[in-house]
């Protein structure tokens, strides 16, 4: 198993879903490895990396937080295979002298891991197969994924408190405009 770290999260548009890539990197032997997400997933990795202070916690925060207060702790994640286009990882989770190996998403796992502070490994075989080599400088140019997702949340962010300010100055509006919207979604009539 080599140990790697999580060097971008890449959005990407393919037809008309929106894809992303979890950049992992094997810094000794200058070499990466996406593995595609969805966009949830991608988002809290991107905000694991991130110095974002949320008010309320999100998933990942609240399973380290239950898993902290049982006493275990994620000692590892692994990314060890590859079958059907669909990459297996598992988590590596100690309390007192039990250890438990439990089969995750390679996304759920790399999520949880960042919240808990945890490694992550990939199996040798999978990075000689599926790696791409890049050079060392090339490292300087990931992060620039994380950039983007950093600018849409602050983009969603200025029209949400934009919004509340609509909403606490005119509430009824805001109610009455929520409500159509509400009902234009579900019946179709958007």
């Amino acid at each position: 198993m080599i140990k790697v770290t999580i060097a971008d999260v890449i959005p990407q548009q393919k037809e008309d879903t929106e894809v992303h890539a979890v950049v992992l990197w094997d810094e000794a032997g200058c070499q990466i490895l996406p593995i595609w997400v969805g966009s949830w997933e991608a988002e809290s990795i991107a905000l694991g990396l991130s110095d974002v202070s949320l008010p309320r916690p999100m998933t990942y925060n609240f399973m380290a937080k239950l898993l902290e207060a049982a006493g275990a702790e994620l000692e590892e994640v692994r990314i060890e295979v590859l079958k059907d286009f669909t990459f297996y990882a598992v988590a590596k989770l100690r309390s007192a002298d039990n250890v438990r190996e439990v089969d995750a998403r390679p996304s759920d796992a790399i999520a949880l891991a960042l919240h808990m502070n945890s490694p992550i490994y990939v199996a040798q075989e999978l990075l000689e197969h599926y790696g791409v080599d890049i050079p060392a400088q090339g490292k300087n140019q990931l992060g620039k994924g994380l950039d983007s997702l950093r600018e849409k949340r602050e983009k969603q962010k200025r029209k949400h408190e934009q919004w509340l300010r609509t909403a606490q100055s005119r509430p009824e509006e805001a109610k009455e405009k929520a409500y159509q919207e509400l009902s234009a979604f579900l019946l179709g009539s958007e």
